[in-house]
């Protein structure tokens, strides 16, 4: 069990280093130069050059990826170009949103979608069983963006029950909260839930096949019990996996929402960012991210070895 959660590990760092260094050395050898931006209309080349020097991107690469390695480690993430605030105090800004929208939207999803996929697979030679596994693979093609315009018009411009955009931190308004993240997750959730249906329902429907299954069948044993005892512990140590793959999809869509909702996460933060060609704070969002994709894939493969016994023998 050591061996695994520490080959677990130090396959994480591996990970987390190559991110790292993929995202600095992409943003250092993007086109332009920041200092240019920085200064605006008051650029000239004097002026460019002092700010390059200030900044250190007359460094060579490999020493000024060092400097910010370094820096990094001891908490320092450096000074934002344009705002001229510390990224560490923006990205933890940001932080919070992204990760409540994050977290209420797969909850909600793997909620929903578990319990659904099971029961399709269940009841797959029923009648209503192919026309929504039809729908399924439906909104498996809808774009995440156009339900949340969608749910806008609806329930924000129609019904006037619920805000369109902004949002409320918990600290001033709980209530506030609830109701300016109910349609980001809805959308997130919504964008979630068709790929986790259908994963669910096809390896339910694989364990439902399984000679064990037959023999409960035939002792008499109930098709509620069957489903509950036999076939969702079986089905969950692959879907914990899956939705561990499809954190990448969760960090993705969680972008284009907060775009949409004009949440101030992480998401915009970094695309503001990436426009005004501020690289700290793209290194920092893109350092925050992947850290965090990393620690719940470890967190997952430490469930996969609680649930399964076979892995910690390995």
């Amino acid at each position: 069990m050591i061996r695994y959660l520490l080959g677990r590990v130090v396959g994480g760092l591996i990970t987390l280093f190559c991110v790292t260094g993929l995202a600095f050395f992409a943003t250092a050898l993007a086109p332009g130069n920041p200092a240019a931006v920085l200064l605006g209309n008051m650029a000239t080349p004097e002026r460019i050059e002092a700010v390059t020097r200030q900044l250190g991107l007359d460094q060579p690469l490999p020493v000024r990826y060092g400097i910010w390695l370094r820096e990094t480690l001891l908490g320092n993430l450096g000074t934002s170009s344009v705002s001229f605030k510390p990224v560490l105090d923006l990205v933890g800004a940001a932080a919070f949103p992204t990760l409540q929208l994050a977290a209420a939207s797969l909850v909600v999803a793997v909620v929903i979608a578990i319990p659904l996929g099971l029961l399709l697979a269940q009841n797959r030679n029923l009648w209503w069983s192919r026309p929504a596994s039809s729908l399924i693979t439906i909104g498996i093609s809808v774009p995440g963006f156009w339900v949340g315009l969608m749910l806008i018009v609806l329930f924000s411009v129609t019904l006037r029950l619920l805000p369109s955009g902004g949002y409320v931190p918990p600290s001033r308004d709980v209530v506030g909260n609830i109701r300016s993240l109910v349609l980001p997750v809805a959308t997130l959730a919504i964008y979630l839930i068709p790929s986790l249906v259908r994963f669910v329902r096809v390896t339910a429907i694989s364990v439902l096949r399984e000679d064990y299954i037959d023999t409960a069948v035939a002792k008499g044993v109930t098709s509620g019990a069957i489903l509950m005892r036999h076939v969702a512990p079986n089905t969950l140590v692959t879907t914990i996996t899956y939705i561990g793959l499809q954190l990448g999809v969760l960090i993705s869509g969680a972008v284009v929402v907060e775009l949409i909702f004009s949440i101030p996460g992480l998401g915009r933060l970094g695309l503001n960012a990436v426009l005004n060609r501020d690289y700290p704070v793209v290194q920092g969002v893109v350092l925050l991210a992947a850290t965090g994709y990393v620690v719940v894939n470890l967190l997952i493969d430490l469930a996969y070895a609680l649930i399964d016994p076979r892995v910690r023998t390995r």
